[in-house]
C-alpha cells in the first residue's frame, strides 16, 4: 500500500470525473444526460471536446456547437475517449517540464493514437475507443509520481538513459516503489474497471491476445513498445531490426509489422487533428 506517499485525491483535475466517464453504463437510460453533464463540468474539456469534434478528423460538414448534438452525431464511445483525452491534457499541461511532456505527456497521447489505429489493424473495430483511452491511462502511475514529488522524479529522468535500468527500477531506487504500483491503487481508488489493472497496474510486455476484449492490451502492449524504441518514453532507441523482432515477437503479422515500422507512421501519428491540438499548448 502506498496511500500517504501519494494523493489519490489531489490531481490537478478532478480524478472523479474521469472515474465518472469511464464506468457510464452505455445500457442505462440517462448515460446521455449523465455524460453531457460530466463533459460540461469543465469550459476547457468541453471547448476542446468541440474543437476536435468539428476538425477535418470527424467533421460531417455542419458546424457542432453543443455537446448533445456532438454525442448524437458520434456516439458515447467516441464522445466518452475525447472527454477523457481533453481531461487528460488538462491534467498533462500542469506542467512545462521538457522530459516530461515529451516521455510521459507525449508519449501517452502517441501511445493512445497507436493503439487504437493497432487495433484496428488487429481487425477488432469494435474496441478501438477502448484501446485508445488505454494508451491515455496507461502511465498514469508516473504523472502522479511526478505532479506530487517533481524533484525526486527528476532523478528518474536523469538516469533514464542507463541501458541497465528501466523506469520501474529507477521509480524503486529513488521512491521505494514504481509506478504500476501507483497505477494500480488509482484503479482501486479511483473504482475504475478491473481491466485497468491491465492497463494501469501491470507491466506491458504479456499480451492476452485470446481473452474477451484481448486485443485492446495488445494494441497497448505493442503501441508502448513501439514508441519506446523510438525514444519516445525511453532514451534508448532501438535498431530497426530489433525492432521488427520485438513485433514479430507479438504476433504480429509482415504487413502490420511493415506498416508500424514505416518510418511515416509514428509522423502520421503527430499529423493527426487530435495530436497537433493537444500538443498546441
Amino acid at each position: 500500500m502506498i496511500q500517504g506517499k501519494i494523493d489519490f485525491k489531489s490531481v490537478p483535475v478532478q480524478a472523479g470525473i474521469i472515474s465518472d466517464i469511464i464506468n457510464l453504463n452505455i445500457e442505462s437510460s440517462d448515460y446521455f444526460q449523465k455524460l453531457d453533464d460530466l463533459i460540461g463540468s469543465d469550459q476547457g474539456v468541453a471547448s476542446l471536446v468541440l474543437r476536435v469534434v468539428n476538425s477535418p478528423l470527424y467533421s460531417r460538414g455542419n458546424k457542432v456547437a453543443t455537446i448533445p448534438l456532438a454525442i448524437s452525431l458520434l456516439g458515447y464511445s467516441v464522445l466518452r475517449s475525447l472527454a477523457l483525452l481533453a481531461f487528460s491534457r488538462s491534467l498533462f499541461s500542469e506542467s512545462r517540464h521538457a522530459d516530461f511532456r515529451l516521455h510521459i505527456w507525449q508519449h501517452s497521447l502517441l501511445t493512445a493514437l497507436a493503439s487504437q489505429r493497432i487495433c484496428r489493424g488487429l481487425k477488432d473495430n469494435k474496441h478501438g475507443d477502448e484501446a485508445f483511452i488505454a494508451g491515455l491511462m496507461h502511465d498514469m502511475g508516473k504523472v502522479l509520481m511526478f505532479t506530487q514529488h517533481p524533484a525526486i522524479y527528476e532523478k528518474v529522468f536523469q538516469h533514464m538513459s542507463e541501458p541497465d535500468f528501466s523506469s520501474a527500477q529507477l521509480e524503486q531506487r529513488y521512491f521505494g516503489f514504481d509506478h504500476f504500483q501507483v497505477g494500480g491503487e488509482a484503479v482501486k481508488e479511483w473504482r475504475l474497471p478491473d481491466r485497468f489493472n491491465d492497463y494501469m497496474g501491470s507491466e506491458l510486455m504479456h499480451p492476452h491476445p485470446d481473452e474477451e476484449g484481448g486485443a485492446v492490451l495488445r494494441s497497448l502492449v505493442v503501441a508502448n513498445a513501439l514508441l519506446k524504441s523510438a525514444g519516445i518514453g525511453s532514451r534508448q532507441i532501438a535498431e530497426p531490426e530489433a525492432r521488427r523482432v520485438m513485433l514479430q515477437a507479438f504476433g504480429l503479422d509482415e504487413a502490420l509489422c511493415d506498416e508500424l515500422l514505416d518510418e511515416g507512421f509514428i509522423d502520421s501519428l503527430k499529423q493527426s487533428d487530435i495530436y497537433r491540438l493537444c500538443m498546441s499548448s
